[in-house]
């Protein structure tokens, strides 16, 4: 049963009770596990964690969080108070006035002064907003002000705003909305650390009528396909103006979520894209703005799908754009270019009943016909598994002999270096196919060039989530985000249910093309058991390649509940030796504001890191 944080508990509690949980969590899936494999450990089944709530879900705990953490004096980095133009852009029609008022306060509160405010009224026909703006640009000469006579619609507003704007940067900010005080230097910082920057992005939170702040979306670097799942980089967006001016600016087409196509034209021709891991701009959630309720503007959301539509138009993808799973969200299915072959490498050893289940499940409705099933038997010795490998061979399926110890990268690459097959998909003997269409949504993503790997949406036989992803450094090493959430209930901001890229997948069910994994060495024969999988995938981040998970390949992973990523002593200290801890720590698909002891992407409180190094240590120490 789901055991919420109550609303009403005291911030305090709150946070007691999360801190809790996040060492219930990493016990009950990680830790434990490792402990256990010492020699004279037997197992232990223990009932799941209970599930928590995400950063975005509880307001109180969130503002706790915020008061606990420390300021920021400028002393390390330096912020800039200096440097390159920046011009706020700034589309104006009949806003509150408390509201733009604030606004426009939170720029000239900046402590970076090199800023103009370039703003457009697009015919908003209201005195009082006139005389508001009359005010403010007398008190600051830095206030650049248009008007349009009639209503022209957002895009056209923007444009004229931006014609305004002399900056080398251009910092897109709605009219009600409002900017930390720091916003601009931590732009002028990245910027003056990545000179080739193009686009620059921040995290953000949401502001109510009393200016308290909530819902907290901490970002990933950037991660291309979770943009064109949904407008991720939201605010700040930061774009130099020479690329603005290269791509046309705003389509008055696409009014409603004229953002979004800016987004994707200006990412896709940028040099360098830099996300600064901070909540710099809070996002105004009142009664009837898409901030408070995502259903509330619907020509928006069908403005989005016209921009998806266009961008997979504009780059010459071969796909169809179907609604996502929640408003505002949007599937690209992308057609198999060619036949390319499929081998699926099952390693097994006895549990006859088991592998013919898997393998049984693999042909009811794949979606995609041209595979092989190629068997790895270490070394079986039941009578029932003689009778099913008779059977199998019979049904067409080879079988490759695997003797001796097991060793799970060994076996694996065995089976990739016996075969011509363009694409190779190590699986698990615990797998059953549960979606339709299955295979066809992992080949479809495993062909891009800029792929290296691709990963299933895994589910425990009881529906709960088993695998939406690896985080490299959760509960230690690494471990799957959203392991244990139970069914019905939604990852943070979405990010199980769409296609994303990860700094890992599980092994359990992962696609490669050949030729990738021929030229990163495979897996580590090294790393017997544990963390393989994990491995192999920043091994190709650092070759350049993109880790991907897609839920449209979903599976039942026939898992012992209380089992999470586990491993040999060997592995664990093997993995810590190669690895740098500093790899580890910051995952740059996850946050450095989230929790590493969390699946369900709790908070990162500020102790956490010093938590994480002791946990360390303490792998380290194993023998």
């Amino acid at each position: 049963m789901r055991r919420d944080i109550p609303a009403a508990t005291k911030a305090q509690d709150n946070g007691a009770l999360l801190e809790e949980r996040e060492l219930t969590a990493a016990v009950g899936w990680s830790v434990d596990q490792i402990l256990e494999l010492l020699p004279a450990a037997e197992p232990k089944i223990e009932a799941r964690p209970p599930w928590g709530l995400d950063a975005s879900a509880d307001p109180p705990v969130y503002r706790h969080w915020l008061q606990k953490q420390p300021a920021n004096n400028g002393a390390v980095p330096q912020l800039p108070t200096d440097g390159p133009l920046i011009s706020i852009v700034v589309p104006v029609y009949r806003p509150e006035l408390w509201y733009f008022r604030a606004c426009v306060e939170s720029v000239f509160e900046q402590r970076y002064r090199s800023w103009e405010l370039c703003l457009c009224d697009d015919g908003s026909a209201d005195r009082d907003l006139t005389t508001m703006i009359e005010e403010l640009q007398k008190s600051e000469p830095r206030l650049k002000v248009i008007r349009h006579p009639q209503n022209k619609g957002i895009s056209s507003a923007t444009n004229s705003a931006l014609a305004l704007a002399s900056g080398e940067y251009v910092a897109l900010v709605d009219h009600d909305d409002l900017l930390h005080h720091d916003a601009l230097s931590e732009v002028a910082l990245a910027v003056r650390g990545a000179p080739d920057a193009d686009v620059v992005y921040t995290d953000e939170d949401k502001v109510d009528e009393k200016n308290q702040r909530f819902c907290p979306y901490f970002k990933p670097d950037w991660a291309p396909e979770l943009l064109l799942a949904y407008p991720y980089l939201g605010h700040l967006v930061v774009v130099r103006r020479s690329l603005l001016d290269a791509i046309g600016g705003f389509s008055p087409h696409f009014d409603g979520s004229q953002d979004f196509d800016v987004m994707l034209r200006a990412t896709e021709k940028s040099r360098s894209i830099v996300h600064i891991a901070k909540v710099l701009y809070h996002w105004r959630a009142v009664a009837g703005s898409a901030a408070r309720d995502s259903a509330a503007k619907p020509w928006a959301h069908q403005a989005s799908r016209r921009v998806v539509e266009e961008t997979v138009r504009r780059r010459n993808i071969a796909a169809t754009v179907e609604d996502g799973p929640f408003p505002g969200s949007y599937n690209v299915l992308r057609q198999v270019d060619g036949n390319p072959s499929v081998r699926i490498i099952v390693p097994f050893r006895d549990q006859a009943a088991l592998t013919s289940r898997c393998v049984t499940s693999l042909a009811v409705a794949p979606g995609y016909d041209n595979y092989e099933v190629v068997l790895v038997d270490n070394g079986s010795t039941e009578p029932e598994t003689i009778a099913f490998r008779d059977r199998a061979r019979r049904s067409g399926m080879e079988i490759l002999e695997y003797p001796g110890s097991f060793n799970w990268s060994a076996i694996n690459n065995l089976a990739a270096s016996d075969c011509d097959s363009d694409l190779l998909l190590f699986l698990n003997n615990d797998i059953e196919a549960l979606k339709e269409g299955w295979l066809r949504a992992l080949v479809e993503l495993a062909q891009l060039p800029e792929v290296g790997a691709v990963g299933a949406r895994l589910l425990f036989p009881d529906g709960v989530l088993q695998h939406g992803g690896i985080v490299v450094g959760m509960g230690g090493i690494a471990g799957h985000l959203f392991c244990g959430m139970p069914p019905g209930t939604g990852g943070y901001f979405g990010w199980d249910r769409v296609t994303r890229p990860y700094g890992a997948v599980t092994g359990a069910c992962m696609m490669s093309r050949r030729e990738v994994f021929s030229a990163v060495g495979g897996f580590d024969e090294a790393l017997e058991v544990a963390f393989n999988d994990v491995d192999y995938c920043m091994r190709l981040y650092d070759a350049g390649y993109r880790v991907l998970y897609t839920p449209h390949a979903e599976m039942m992973h026939d898992e012992s509940l209380s089992r999470g990523i586990s491993g040999y002593v060997h592995d664990v200290r093997y993995f810590l030796k190669k690895w740098s801890r500093e790899r580890l720590r910051d995952d740059p698909y996850y946050n450095r504001n989230l929790s590493l002891f969390a699946p369900w992407c709790a908070l990162r409180e500020p102790d956490e890191t010093a938590r994480w190094e002791s946990f360390l240590d303490g792998l380290q120490g194993l023998s």
